[in-house]
């Protein structure tokens, strides 16, 4: 984020090649367990805020393997082109034969022309021919699942006529101790301990992710149909995803393995799309109940289908769901849609968008410009009321939050738009939490109420989540490892700080680390600031303050906009912003001091 800071020209546009697209590794990612992390940071072109999304499978320990903290690429070359980092040198090699291949044909190919084996000493981040043609849905790959998502960031790539960025490395590294000490003792201490995790052992080892569907289901908050209701069908609780899993992946020198597999072979269509990676519950929620769809076989090959094609499923699912919603409003009609019937639940239809989205075929086109379709023209501007997006973000989690007022202000706050993994209050609804108040304030650091669906305190609770996450993502770790996020138990500052001395004889205490957590926020906040984004930007759709939750033990809920705004103000109190939610001046000049790391800056050949 310092990277982007010094070199964003705010009078550019997001596309634009001189705006530089940054890669970054934590300072542990690759050599303990679990951080095999590392993010795709620029200038969203979908949301016109900053961009800055978190991937692992294997590209960003590679990365660090080579020696490389940030790689900063720039410019535009005459010729589509691929990067090759072999032994931390670089070299441009012509894109031109992969143009119009999707992630399943270039992983091949590319492996095959460079004679390596994905994971064993070969990785690679690229984009589909949705990156090509600047879908600003559109995300890099980085795996055959695992993608730098949010924010557009394969319309980013595409702008640079960057196809690939393919690194070596080696599965058997062993990181050395700066004190020249053996750090496997504490590294196995880390992964014990995460294996011992109630959330990591009974949930996220043995089915991953879908596991969340369930619990968000029954407590009525569940997105259907654009948000217009909040409960959906069973079929989609991971026991009956599980028929379909055919077994567990993970990352680079991840203990947990939290990847699903899945397999629809005997059930299938008997093409590429019967087998694959995944869902994660993200697209369990926007490709199920967002769009309407109750068969897990359909919502798995869907899946299938966004992996290939390179989509941000959070954005497309949400995008297609915008739509539906519109053509059923009659906002648009079939003079918008190039002919197309918009029904809920049409998975063939949905398919079909799927792809004319990738091509930017028809009204393919329309969908292709995200939550911007308003201002490219496309729809009305009666069309804002019913969208769910934040900061020009469609939502991430499929989650309903008029209940959980916590969550509900971390979307609204979150410096990359209406996305949880920035700072999701999850254990918000953790009842033996909830019920030990003395335990919960010392966890968040200030009194929370242990009430979902109250205001009180949940400024407090957001902050501390905050500035953990984006500590987490700063060392490399996986979200689902970090401490506040699934669990209290997981790793935390105290694990993060003696991992950092191990490595680096660096020494940093607690209060040290969540300030830098908090200066990461800030720093973020002064980039969109120059933007165009202050307080005017930390709200939430207008369907969450006006329409009621219909059903369920939490009906009759939304968010009231006093109780919203007066939790906004002691969000700002506690984050060192000032009332339009900008850092404050005496803090501005620590956010921009330098900061360290080997970065290696590309500017691509004339």
């Amino acid at each position: 984020m310092f990277y982007l800071y010094n070199l964003l020209d705010p009078t550019l546009e997001p596309l634009d090649p001189q705006v530089p697209l940054i890669f970054g590794a934590g300072i542990l990612t690759g050599l303990v367990p679990s951080a095999a992390r590392g993010n795709a940071t620029s200038w969203s072109p979908e949301t016109r805020v900053i961009m800055d999304s978190n991937a692992g499978d294997y590209f960003p320990s590679f990365l660090k393997l080579n020696d490389i903290d940030h790689l900063i690429i720039y410019g535009l070359p005459t010729e589509w082109t691929m990067l090759v980092i072999k032994k931390g040198e670089i070299t441009f090699h012509s894109a031109k034969k992969y143009l119009g291949l999707d992630n399943i044909d270039l992983r091949h190919q590319v492996a095959e022309d460079l004679d390596g084996i994905w994971v064993r000493n070969l990785a690679m981040v690229n984009i589909t021919r949705a990156g090509e043609n600047l879908v600003k849905t559109s995300g890099i790959m980085a795996g055959p699942k695992s993608i730098f998502a949010r924010g557009a960031t394969g319309a980013k790539m595409g702008s640079l006529r960057l196809k690939a960025v393919v690194t070596d490395g080696v599965i058997n590294y062993n990181p050395k101790s700066a004190k020249g000490e053996d750090i496997k003792p504490y590294n196995r201490h880390i992964a014990e301990t995460l294996l011992e995790t109630s959330v990591v052992k009974n949930a996220l080892s043995k089915r991953g992710t879908p596991f969340l569907y369930k619990p968000s289901r029954l407590l009525g908050a569940m997105g259907t149909f654009n948000h217009q209701e909040t409960t959906w069908t069973d079929a989609l609780d991971a026991e009956n995803i599980d028929p379909y899993r055919s077994g567990m992946a993970g990352c680079f020198r991840c203990p947990v393995n939290c990847r699903p597999l899945n397999d629809l072979k005997q059930e299938g269509k008997g093409d590429r799309y019967d087998a694959g990676d995944g869902p994660e519950y993200v697209t369990l929620g926007k490709f199920g109940p967002d769009i309407g769809i109750k068969d897990p076989k359909q919502v798995i090959r869907l899946n299938n289908i966004c992996n290939d094609l390179g989509f941000d499923t959070a954005s497309m699912g949400s995008t297609i769901a915008w739509a539906m919603e519109l053509f059923q409003r009659d906002i648009i009609n079939k003079n918008t849609t190039g002919g197309l019937e918009l029904e809920w639940g049409n998975a063939e239809l949905v398919e079909k968008l799927l792809f004319i989205t990738s091509r930017r075929e028809g009204f393919g086109n329309v969908l292709a410009e995200s939550a911007s379709a308003v201002d490219a023209g496309y729809y009305p501007k009666e069309a804002l009321k019913y969208r769910m997006a934040v900061k020009g973000l469609m939502q991430s989690d499929p989650h309903d939050s008029r209940i959980l007022k916590g969550f509900a202000l971390g979307l609204a706050v979150a410096t990359r738009g209406m996305d949880h993994l920035r700072n999701r209050v999850t254990l918000e609804i953790n009842a033996k939490i909830n019920d030990d108040p003395a335990y919960k304030t010392k966890l968040y650091g200030g009194k929370v109420s242990g009430e979902p669906n109250s205001y009180e305190g949940k400024d407090v609770a957001v902050r501390a989540c905050e500035n953990i996450f984006a500590v987490g993502d700063a060392v490399g770790m996986c979200r689902f490892t970090t401490k506040l996020f699934n669990s209290p138990n997981l790793p935390g500052y105290e694990e993060f700080a003696q991992q950092i001395e191990n490595l680096t004889g660096l020494k940093f205490t607690e209060k040290e680390l969540d300030g830098v957590g908090l200066n990461i926020m800030g720093l973020e906040r002064l980039i969109n600031h120059r933007l165009g984004i202050s307080r005017n930007g930390d709200t939430l759709p207008e369907r969450w303050f006006e329409e009621e939750i219909k059903v369920g033990p939490y009906k009759g809920e939304k968010i009231d906009r006093k109780e919203f705004e007066n939790m906004l103000d002691r969000f700002y109190q506690i984050s060192k912003l000032d009332k339009n939610g900008l850092p404050r001046l005496e803090w501005r000049k620590e956010l921009t001091k330098v900061v360290k790391g080997f970065c290696i800056t590309v500017k691509m050949p004339d």
